[in-house]
């Protein structure tokens, strides 16, 4: 695919004039997380192999390339063993291995090198090296790239590294999954909004309008209804359009935490049932995917399911809560999923979510957001203000500490907290067991109490306190009407146009 690519740009830009020495002045790749890493080696060749001596070509390459880092997790920074390269591009392992070698010569430190002493090839290793650029997606993301995982990187090429923070295509988003809001927002302040996304921003003057906040409220109405009958049709599911929405739809992920928000769903369960009625019915939804290996993402559908199946039967507790799994979550559900949302679910362990963009589609669409003060939920709540955002849990530096000192034990919480053992011993209950599957039950509840990596059990119990507070406010309508228009006013920021404007100011510099 990248050779593909990198002929093409080759081609193109020989037609309009360049000499390839100059190839820099006619083209920039930007290389999209560490997947086409293979695009640097493969143009070097591609230019020697048109008569350009190798220390040049590769003065070229790095001139021409950027890189975006999308993540921390180890898993997506590729490595791969050097054998399997010379099975699959023998060709560039030659390359790969000169380029180590200019490492080499300029640092004495392993950590640099793009050989490893495994044989691994580090692929964000040559992407930082030989390009221009290098970014994070969201301001936290990009400091912790700086201060913590690409410190060693930062301190030798300071001036390479620079953050762009995710945009949606808002039309996408808003005009074509919501023209009920599109439409109030076109009759509030014009359609000047729909080229600048900023100018949603003069909403606000209508944050004291009775009669605005009305017709947003009913809005979201109308797209509830929407959804459920969208879940009737699909999945022979009824819900209650007058409950609260509480959406997660995203990659199923343990960062993700999609188990601690299962944890609550089984609190509340239980609350239910000692008779703590909730003053407004309340639908948790789930929608993701996961890889078809990853075994313990598989052990959390299946709870979440085996939830889903508990709550439907039991008539106590059913009139008050329903969990949803969506089927086959994709783009076509979300766009249905989005505009009917009350709360906004965007709860990661701190420091491990580079950005999110799912927390930016809910909020244009005026879903109130819960979430931890990670990714670009800082900027949402530096944007929105502490009053119409709901921030709980430990903080990124904290949690970076807790991976340092290897000092956190799930089994502590288990222990010193009533609740918490009540909520986590529900999941190899009778109760559950009777509708879920053994074997995938006990492996969950093993691994959060032996190994909860992404701890969940750290900030459950301020993620229950946090959750109860909204439903409490989701009872002032009007109060709850002005988060929301607060939301929508200032998600303008999180334009892609403004994304895309920020890459070519700053790296591609196209005219």
């Amino acid at each position: 695919m990248v050779s593909n690519g990198a002929k093409f740009i080759l081609d193109e830009c020989i037609e309009r004039g360049s000499n390839l020495h100059d190839l820099y002045d006619y083209a920039v790749i930007q290389i999209n997380d560490t997947h086409p890493t293979m695009v640097i080696p493969e143009l070097i060749r591609l230019l020697v192999e048109k008569g350009i001596e190798m220390d040049e070509a590769i003065e070229i390459v790095s001139k021409t390339c950027a890189y975006t880092n999308h993540t921390i997790l180890a898993e997506a920074l590729e490595k791969w063993p050097i054998e399997y390269l010379e099975k699959a591009v023998p060709h560039l392992v030659p390359i790969i291995k000169v380029l180590d070698e200019k490492v080499r010569k300029e640092y004495d430190d392993e950590s640099l090198y793009i050989i490893d002493k495994n044989n691994n090839v580090h692929m964000a290793h040559i992407d930082i090296h030989y390009t221009f650029s290098v970014n994070g997606v969201a301001s936290l993301h990009t400091d912790i790239l700086k201060n913590n995982e690409l410190n060693n990187f930062y301190e030798i090429y300071p001036e390479k590294f620079n953050n762009k923070t995710n945009g949606i295509t808002f039309r996408r988003w808003l005009m074509h999954c919501n023209p009920e809001l599109t439409g109030l927002i076109e009759q509030l302040i014009g359609d000047g909004f729909k080229v600048e996304a900023e100018k949603l921003q003069d909403l606000i003057k209508y944050i004291d309008d009775k009669e605005v906040l009305q017709k947003l409220l009913d809005i979201k109405h109308n797209n509830k209804v929407k959804l459920k009958k969208y879940l009737k049709n699909t999945q022979n599911i009824d819900i209650d359009e007058n409950s609260i929405f509480d959406i997660q739809i995203k990659r199923l992920h343990e960062y993700k935490r999609q188990h601690m928000n299962a944890l609550y769903v089984i609190y509340k369960y239980l609350q239910i049932k000692k008779g703590n009625i909730p003053t407004t019915p309340i639908t948790i939804i789930f929608g993701a995917k996961a890889a078809p290996a990853y075994t313990i993402a598989k052990d959390i559908i299946h709870l979440i399911l085996c939830l889903q199946q508990l709550i439907d039967d039991d008539e106590e507790v059913s009139k008050y809560l329903k969990v949803v799994m969506i089927e086959n979550y994709n783009v076509t559900a979300a766009e249905k999923l989005i505009p009917a949302c009350d709360i906004s679910e965007q709860i990661s362990l701190a420091s491990k979510e580079a950005s999110g963009t799912g927390n930016m589609k809910f909020m244009l669409n005026g879903a109130l957001t819960l979430g931890t003060e990670d990714g670009a939920n800082v900027e949402i709540h530096e944007l929105v203000g502490d009053d119409n955002i709901f921030i709980f849990g430990e903080s990124s530096e904290d949690v970076i500490k807790h991976y340092e000192n290897k000092d956190y034990d799930p089994l502590d919480f288990y222990i010193k907290d009533k609740t918490t053992k009540e909520v986590v011993d529900f999941i190899v209950s009778d109760e559950i067991m009777n509708v879920g599957n053994e074997e995938n039950l006990i492996r969950l509840y093993k691994e959060i109490l032996r190994k909860d990596w992404f701890m969940g059990l750290l900030d459950f119990k301020s993620y229950c306190e946090k959750k109860e507070e909204m439903f409490k406010e989701y009872e002032d309508r009007e109060k709850w009407s002005k988060r929301m228009l607060i939301n929508i006013s200032k998600a303008g920021y999180f334009s892609s146009d403004r994304t895309i404007e920020e890459y070519n100011d700053d790296i591609w510099k196209l005219k």
